[in-house]
């Protein structure tokens, strides 16, 4: 009898704990883009559980709006259901900033992506 309580407890714990999703991160990689024509930037939204981990099995959707510099970046994957943002810098420099709604955020995420020119 203690050990089925003891599994509930352990069940409850590991649902609030590991499956629960309690805010998003943003991971950007890499973190600038440059004026190079292939020169490409993943933006990746992943649910954190209570433990400041990917919560287990579980994703979000997110929408992603670029409010600004939306004429210096070419969107090559823009997959919603998964939350990842693929783009891509036509050559020029400047700054890109992109909102990220999701319905597990108070607050839209901002972004902003620096386009750097290339130094030799």
């Amino acid at each position: 009898m203690i050990f089925i309580g003891v599994m509930i407890l352990l069940l409850i714990a590991g649902y609030y704990f590991l499956y629960n999703i309690y805010e998003i991160r943003v991971d950007i990689s890499p973190k600038h883009l440059y004026t190079d024509l292939n020169s490409t930037i993943e933006i990746k939204v992943v649910p954190v559980n209570a433990l400041g981990s990917k919560a287990l099995f579980r994703s979000t959707k997110s929408e992603f709006e670029i409010i600004e510099g939306a004429s210096l970046v070419e969107i090559i994957i823009l997959d919603e259901n998964s939350s990842i943002l693929k783009i891509k810098s036509k050559g020029l420099e400047g700054k890109v900033g992109i909102k990220i709604y999701n319905s597990h955020s108070l607050f839209p995420q901002y972004v902003e992506i620096l386009i750097l020119p290339l130094r030799v």
